[in-house]
């Protein structure tokens, strides 16, 4: 008798315990009860068009909407990719109404370049060279923060030999940053990870995206694993990542209403506790 009533109590407790531990509350809570500093919030974003179209960069009829999806997300820094040149990044500086300064890389060898967008003032910007191409990186500091560097990349669509060299460079040359600085990475990786989603036949990119993937997560964190794919092909193209320690996950999302015109993309937001 004792026995069945003490198995009934175990139940009941166990059914409680279920019911208050939800497992689908939102990402946003990961980590929350392990930092009490600043958070951080990043976004990046690839605004360029779909392959098929006659010009798959980014177009100025959609600038309006870029910055509208910027403002009301409110990242204190943005990495974009595909955009035309500096013309284009002022237009977009415009409609966000000032409250975002931002650089754009040189075109280096094609011809469509990164930007990085820091919100307010104070952000040193800087280019750096990575296999024939360049990427943008913003150094910036929040309020009781360490200094905090946020490059935006964009590896080659075609050729996983040429990302996988892409990727080296960008990831030796975030280590290369001043000790104590936290590096974050945002962009478009265009990996191919698993053989049913490759793109190119009898190639070896999976083998060269894994190579690739697996050095950027010997020294960082993939802060977007969970959100899901960012390409509306099903893929998952667009990353970023950040230190291993010493940040704890808030928030990781994938903003699926955000693309308009022919847009292939879609934004990733993180959201971490620094």
């Amino acid at each position: 008798m004792w026995a069945k009533l003490l198995l009934t109590a175990l139940v009941l407790l166990m059914i409680a315990f279920a019911i208050r531990f939800d497992p689908s509350r939102s990402r946003s809570l990961l980590g929350s009860g392990s930092h009490d500093g600043p958070h951080l919030r990043l976004l990046t974003w690839n605004i360029g068009y779909a392959e098929l179209e006659d010009d798959s960069r980014a177009h100025n009829k959609d600038l309006r909407a870029v910055a509208d999806t910027i403002l009301s997300n409110d990242p204190d820094a943005v990495a974009l990719q595909e955009l035309t040149g500096p013309a284009q990044l002022n237009i977009l500086l415009g409609y966000l109404h000032k409250r975002y300064q931002g650089a754009i890389a040189p075109a280096g060898d094609g011809d469509r370049v990164d930007a990085v967008l820091v919100k307010g003032g104070g952000a040193r910007f800087e280019n750096f060279n990575a296999e024939k191409k360049y990427a943008v990186a913003a150094t910036l500091r929040l309020p009781k923060s360490a200094e905090i560097v946020f490059v935006s990349a964009h590896a080659d669509a075609f050729k996983a030999e040429r990302r996988r060299v892409f990727v080296g460079d960008v990831v030796d040359w975030a280590r290369g940053r001043p000790s104590g600085a936290l590096v974050f990475i945002g962009g478009d990786f265009n990996f191919e990870l698993n053989a049913k989603d490759e793109s190119h036949v009898y190639t070896d990119n999976v083998k060269n995206d894994s190579e690739a993937y697996s050095y950027l997560l010997k020294y960082f964190r993939d802060l977007g694993r969970e959100a899901g794919h960012t390409a509306i092909d099903d893929r998952r193209v667009d990353y970023i990542f950040g230190p291993r320690e010493s940040v704890a996950l808030r928030r990781a999302e994938v903003l699926r209403d955000a693309a308009v015109g022919q847009m292939d993309h879609w934004p990733v937001l993180i959201e971490v506790a620094l």
